[in-house]
């Protein structure tokens, strides 16, 4: 039989004497750890924001300060402390009974000595052997012998036998308690949380001297000299149409996928015209980097945007630029000290930039300099196949034929050959492909247009492709989308169809929503045939609305209507090319359409009456400069039909107004007009009148109910509604349902004003709740929501109001409302806790934003919704769970249409849903600031599905549980780390 041998030699009192004055503070282990994880959970809370603000202070240039770095270190020492504990007392777990047994005995006589006295032998021996295994503090039992003093270690080590007691948990819990509330409450005196850092000279980068079809060698050839190191500045040169903005995307994506070798990949469009500082402007924006000022000069911005990059691994792509720009100013270089430590590596920094011009590779010093060429015959048939009906081109050996000739026409070029296959799509007669062949062969049809080879043969493919088109509508519609600055995003919704409905190009439609709904539809006929691109971009595709035209094809276009001789009309576009002063009066003295938007204009000069006679359009559309309209510039356009003098500092809309007797399209938005002259109302063609977001404060009795064309007005954004917008509205007495939008207060009597307005729909509504007193619910289908109000809304915004749940039900005896409902914004909503639909299908609801609504428990609701696209949801701190029902009623399905899911700032969500959710369309995710959320709601089999991009933080990606870790390596390429702010 094992013996125990046992040194009962002790003075048991002196011995558990510390054991004794520990535990009235504490307690037991698990109640002493508990309280310690308690406050830690504070310190950690206290360490994350401070880490919010340095990160906001790294946007700003920023570093923090030596005071708040040694503050973090002590934290994370601290945390490394606090986890031996917790394991210590885990391994420990095996004695918690009979440590419970002691304890408890012990405290029945409030003395350990007591104990001893009144209890039986049997008792005295089992409490020494719990002594002897290490239960306790003291050491007087340990076969090693010595005393607890000796095997006491300094400051936080901890010997062996001490670090498998109790007790001494006990005591390293105490201790450990008092650090992290004394570091707690030393966070709050951390003031300022960073400074600027000391300024470092730089220098240019230094010069080192030592699969779309056709495309894959190149980009092989510069991915490798890019990892490779043999060089920081590549360019990429070659005709337009050529495919050199192809390769670029195709190396960005390789650098997203593969994000070891660069902290940044960044991509701007320099495009002919570009200033420096719109490109700075573009970089920060990628960055999401906040310090450039408006007022900073190119200088200060180069040296805010190298203050952030200089110890980041950079690649810069640099698309369509025209001449030689300064890398230095765009941040792209390395401090001199760095330049001056030949043996230590510094952060890189590579430049890959296209251009149409080798002599501009020349003027960047690029190492490397890559000419792209032309398809050979081969490769540009597999082009032409690949943009064709395959089975068109199969069934009949004419057609093939005649195909083959076309790709031949276009020269290896292969913007030219995706143009004409693309508007050759569809087209299944011989006859048709014929006449094609014989318009683009057609020698007699070129020679008035004056152009060198190589333009010539892409604007065939453009005129062939223009002359496809289904009607004069969409023709139009192309040729609008040139009057923005080259390679510009356009807002479909906001910028392209105004203007296409301003223009006349869409006309026919009873409610602004059918209007749109034809811009929509005249966009996807561009699209389909590659003559209007979507924008790809790195950011998530938040709202599918941003469209562009290719450089090449707004070249055409403008060729078109501006330069050849025998052209009938005339169009002056100088967008975008930092314009100061409009150009001389015989440049655009014969002009019908004129685009100055997006310049640096800030004057206007005087005009006789009558100049322009021939001027319909006039755009100065973002020139934030401009505070003065003359006039005489109003005068000097008698029969102007278009004006758009958005986003401009105008001040005051001259009376003059009122002789722009043919005007149509009025667009005022985001100026600084305060009050609106009467003369307009003297504008009697006027049919659509845009004045959002400014702020009006005086409009003329009768100025606009006396519009008696108007079919549009937009008044949204604006101070809530006074009482004069009533009167104009409840008196208008015009010839078409007039399309509202408009911001109210959230109130009954408000709605129910809405509803009883004369021949008015409402398009766009804002409901602000700010001045409303709480109401216990808001039920958005109660009487007083009629079909004025509810039955034509295409956006709705619900801000500020002041309760705990929200209906969306079908108006009183009616079987649905909102049917014409696309987007929907929740925001500051303090108090909501539910929303839900009642009786109500919201069958053509796309879009949902629902921002800082605290209360809120869920969503599940939109699982009700058939044709949603879009969720974003971002700081309701309460939510646990997006979606709590599945399937639970034959309302709520089990699976999601969403497209793109965007979660943010929710620090207690820890699961989408809690039953299987299916997601079969979902393209894109991002996640940021979601710590609890472990776990996404799918698979690989995502991967067969439509999938294209999670984006989220770094260590919230490598921490995410997963049922097996082959499924993250499967998704882990779809991964893109979040840009910390």
């Amino acid at each position: 039989m094992a013996c125990i041998n046992l040194n009962l030699d002790v003075d048991v009192n002196s011995c558990l004497s510390g054991l004794w004055a520990s535990l009235p503070v504490l307690g037991r282990p698990k109640s002493g750890i508990q309280k310690l994880e308690k406050e830690m959970a504070r310190l950690r809370g206290k360490r994350d924001d401070i880490k919010n603000q340095i990160d906001q202070a790294d946007r700003q240039g920023k570093i923090p300060t030596n005071e708040v770095s040694q503050w973090l270190r002590e934290v994370e020492e601290l945390e490394g402390q606090v986890a031996a504990i917790k394991q210590d007392f885990q391994s420990m777990s095996q004695y918690a009974p009979l440590y419970t047994f002691c304890f408890s005995f012990s405290c029945q006589f409030n003395c350990p000595a007591l104990c001893f006295n009144a209890y039986t032998t049997t008792t005295y021996v089992l409490y020494c052997f719990v002594f002897s295994l290490g239960c306790f503090s003291c050491n007087c039992f340990n076969q090693t012998g010595g005393t607890s003093s000796q095997t006491q270690q300094a400051g936080d080590q901890v010997s062996i036998g001490e670090s498998s007691n109790f007790c001494s948990i006990i005591r390293r819990v105490a201790k450990k308690l008092g650090e992290a509330t004394e570091l707690t409450s030393r966070a709050g005196a951390l003031d300022p949380i960073a400074t600027v850092g000391p300024p470092e000279p730089t220098v240019m980068l230094p010069i080192a001297h030592q699969p779309t079809v056709g495309i894959e060698s190149y980009v092989e050839d510069i991915v490798g000299y890019i990892n490779g190191g043999e060089g920081n500045i590549i360019g990429i040169f070659g005709m337009g149409g050529v495919g050199k903005t192809t390769i670029l995307e195709s190396i960005q994506q390789y650098y997203l996928h593969d994000h070891t070798i660069f902290d940044h990949v960044i991509w701007v469009v320099a495009s002919k015209g570009c200033q420096l500082k719109k490109l700075q402007n573009d970089i920060a924006k990628s960055l999401k980097l906040d310090t450039l000022e408006k007022n900073d000069d190119e200088r200060t911005c180069g040296d805010k945007l190298f203050s952030y990059l200089k110890d980041k691994n950079c690649l810069l792509l640099l698309d369509d630029i025209w001449e030689r720009l300064d890398l230095q100013l765009l941040g792209m270089a390395h401090s001199a000290t760095e330049r001056g430590q030949q043996q230590q590596k510094h952060p890189r920094k590579v430049v890959v930039l296209t251009t149409r011009s080798e002599t501009v590779c020349a003027q960047m010093k690029a190492e490397k300099k890559i000419k792209v060429r032309c398809l050979d015959s081969e490769q540009a048939w597999q082009l032409f196949e690949q943009n064709s009906d395959g089975d068109v081109l199969s069934s009949d050996a004419g057609i093939k034929f005649i195909a083959e000739e076309l790709a031949k026409e276009c020269a290896g070029l292969p913007l030219a050959l995706v143009t004409v296959a693309r508007a050759m799509s569809g087209k299944r007669s011989w006859e048709v492909w014929n006449d094609a062949f014989n318009q683009i062969r057609d020698k007699h049809e070129w020679t008035t247009v004056c152009l060198p080879e190589d333009s010539l043969v892409m604007y065939k493919a453009f005129k062939l492709s223009y002359d496809s088109l289904e009607n004069d509508s969409i023709r139009e519609c192309l040729l609008c989308c040139a009057l923005w600055p080259e390679d510009y995003e356009i807002n479909q919704f906001s910028e392209l169809i105004p203007c296409l409905i301003g223009c006349g190009i869409i006309r026919e439609f009873n409610v602004i929503n059918e209007a749109f709904a034809q811009g929509c539809s005249h966009l996807e006929a561009l699209m389909a045939t590659s003559l209007l691109e979507k924008c790809n971009n790195i950011n998530p595709p938040y709202e599918d609305t941003l469209v562009k035209m290719h450089d090449v094809i707004r070249d055409m276009a403008l060729l078109m209507v501006s330069s050849l001789e025998r052209n009938k009309r005339k169009w002056i576009v100088k967008a975008g090319i930092g314009l100061h002063d409009l150009p001389r009066q015989e440049e655009w003295q014969q002009a019908e359409r004129v685009s100055f938007m997006s310049n640096q204009i800030t004057s206007l000069q005087e005009y006789g009456a009558s100049t322009f006679l021939k001027l319909s359009m006039l755009i100065l559309h973002d020139n934030m400069g401009l505070e003065t309209i003359p006039s005489s510039l109003l005068k000097s356009m008698p029969h102007l039909t278009y004006l758009d003098l958005s986003f401009c500092g105008i001040t005051e809309l001259p009376m003059e107004i009122g002789s722009l007797t043919e005007l149509q399209y009025l667009d005022l938005s985001y100026s600084s007009i305060a009050k609106l002259p009467a003369e307009l109302g003297c504008l009697c063609k006027l049919e659509y009148l845009l004045l959002s977001s400014m702020y009006l404060k005086i409009v003329p009795n009768g100025t606009i109910s006396n519009l008696l064309m108007l079919k549009w007005l937009d008044i949204s954004d604006n101070y809530l509604v006074p009482e004069w917008w009533w009167d104009e509205l409840e008196c208008f007495k015009g010839r078409h349902q007039l399309s509202v939008a408009i911001s109210i207060n959230a109130t009954t009597d408000n709605i129910q004003r809405l509803n009883m307005l004369p021949n008015v729909s409402i398009w766009r509504l804002t409901l602000d709740g700010e001045n409303v007193s709480k109401l216990p619910n808001y039920d958005l289908g109660t009487p007083q929501w009629g079909y004025r109000v509810s039955d034509k809304l295409d956006i709705l915004n619900i801000m500020y109001l002041k309760v705990s749940r929200l209906v969306l039900a079908a108006g009183m005896g009616r079987e649905s409302s909102f049917g014409c409902l696309k987007r929907l914004h929740f925001e500051c909503l303090q108090l909501l806790v539910e929303i839900s639909l009642n009786r109500v299908r919201l069958y053509n609801l796309r879009q949902i934003f629902i921002h800082d609504c605290p209360m809120l428990k869920d969503v599940s609701w939109v699982l009700e919704l058939p044709c949603l696209n879009f969720l974003q949801i971002e700081y309701c701190r309460k939510m646990k769970e997006l979606i709590s029902e599945v399937g639970n009623s034959n309302s709520i399905s089990s699976s999601s249409s969403v497209q793109s899911l965007i979660l943010g700032y929710m620090p207690n969500l820890n699961c989408i849903a809690n039953r299987p959710l299916h997601f079969p369309y979902l393209e894109y995710i991002d996640v940021k600031d979601c710590p609890e959320l472990k776990r996404l709601p799918f698979g690989t089999e995502m991967l067969k599905n439509r999938l294209k991009r999670i984006r989220g933080e770094e260590y919230w990606w490598n921490n995410l549980d997963w049922d097996d870790e082959s499924i993250k390596d499967s998704l882990t390429p779809y991964f893109r780390p979040q840009i910390s702010k």
